[in-house]
């Protein structure tokens, strides 16, 4: 099979495509400036359709898998925005969806959906430009084979250091190892439903195997709080709460993901997929990524 991924650079990317490679197919990665890898890699941008369709028709992809995103760390409204976010994550999509109508129509496409486009308020721009993105893939469906998977919070070592899972135990390893800085929190008992990237990727290319396209929702099922992953990650560190943690008082409270409403996490056990690193496993890699 000839795999094309977009946002193949990141975190979930690279974890995909490492995963296809392993298992014997023929990957191709799209990145917009060029890097080393032991893959083919083509120059494109979702920002731009005319390179979409020029790798498309050069790849000529069984599967195309859009990885690809602009975000950030706590942005909802009223914030700063990263440059381009609703433009690359939104309406890039349009684009590429259009550039498979054009070039590669029997081309299947998995894309990254996100538990964002259930919670608007909390993620703000993104959460928006996310569902405009979801909705155009389902749109597209008269054209395409098109699936989205909805994918809930996941975390690995390769994570940007900026999110607070990789931010709690990035922080707790350094000062296991001699840092006298502190872990400063704002609301402790918000609660997600965190899973492990690896775990999550396994779950596209079943995604893309079914006859009929569709929205499939990848979480864990299992809620923690951030106090439970904190804790977690200090049993690993052998610290204490009080040796390494401080809360800011000021913080603004987050709202608690939303996990399971209407049934949607049968999608994934209708997939054959289940999460094999709990809260526990997931904690004692990231410690041991970063000491």
């Amino acid at each position: 099979m000839k795999a094309l991924i977009l946002g193949v650079s990141g975190q979930d990317g690279s974890y995909l495509a490492e995963q296809l490679c392993a298992d014997g197919h023929d990957v191709t990665g799209l990145v917009r400036r060029r890097l080393q890898a032991p893959y083919p890699l083509i120059l494109g941008d979702l920002l731009d359709q005319d390179s979409l369709e020029a790798a498309l028709l050069k790849c000529k992809p069984d599967v195309v898998y859009n990885l690809a995103a602009v975000t950030a760390p706590g942005q909802g409204w009223g914030t700063p925005q990263p440059p381009l976010l609703a433009q690359t994550t939104g309406l890039g999509v349009v684009h590429l969806l259009e550039a498979m109508v054009r070039c590669t129509p029997n081309s299947r496409l998995v894309h990254a959906s996100s538990s964002a486009i259930y919670d608007h308020g909390r993620y703000g721009l993104y959460g928006i430009a996310k569902t405009f993105a979801h909705e155009a893939v389902r749109g597209y469906r008269h054209q395409l084979h098109a699936s989205n998977a909805v994918l809930f919070s996941h975390t690995s070592p390769r994570q940007d250091p900026r999110f607070l899972a990789p931010r709690i135990c990035s922080t707790i390893a350094r000062i296991a190892g001699g840092s006298v800085e502190r872990l400063m929190l704002g609301d402790v008992e918000s609660r997600r439903d965190w899973g492990y990237a690896p775990d999550y990727m396994r779950a596209l290319p079943l995604i893309a195997e079914r006859d009929t396209p569709g929205d499939w929702v990848i979480a864990t099922g299992r809620s923690h709080s951030v106090r439970d992953l904190t804790e977690a990650a200090l049993k690993v560190a052998g610290l204490t709460w009080d040796e390494a943690v401080g809360i800011d008082p000021d913080a603004p409270r987050v709202p608690n993901e939303i996990i399971d409403q209407d049934g949607r996490l049968a999608t994934a056990a209708a997939l054959g997929w289940k999460p094999e690193i709990g809260l526990d496993e997931l904690v004692t890699l990231m410690l041991g990524e970063t000491r």
